[in-house]
């Protein structure tokens, strides 16, 4: 698991949700949680296409399929993606940052999911490892 680069995603989504480094869980302890609630994110879309992947499929096909799944969920970002995210950040954020930041880290999360490049979905799906 390349944890360089997980925090280098991590660091990405929380830079396009404008939270502040100076915020009173800091900067490490945000980039754990965004991380945990991404790898959460992927297990259950590992989890969704569990069926979908029966057979004989190499590295780079699983690759590619939650690829896809991510980009297409992230550009659509429909009622049902917006409230699943929305409950793994209940579930890790504290009430009150919660309620401060949900909206800009759901909206930062579906915008760095569009633009994921392939090395970084490699990183994700086996930092996942489901």
């Amino acid at each position: 698991m390349n944890s360089e680069e997980l925090k280098r995603i991590a660091k990405k989504v929380l830079n396009k949700a404008g939270v502040p480094e100076q915020e009173n869980f800091g900067s490490i302890i945000a980039i754990l949680m965004v991380i945990s609630i991404i790898l959460t994110l992927v297990r259950v879309l590992q989890e969704c296409n569990k069926n979908k992947l029966t057979g004989d499929y190499t590295a780079q096909d699983k690759y590619d399929l939650y690829g896809a799944e991510m980009r297409e969920y992230s550009f659509r970002r429909g009622w049902f993606t917006k409230m699943r995210i929305k409950k793994l950040l209940r579930r890790e954020l504290p009430r009150d940052q919660y309620e401060k930041y949900s909206l800009k880290l759901v909206n930062a999360i579906l915008y760095t999911g569009e633009s994921l490049q392939d090395d970084e979905i490699v990183t994700l799906v086996e930092a996942a490892n489901v």
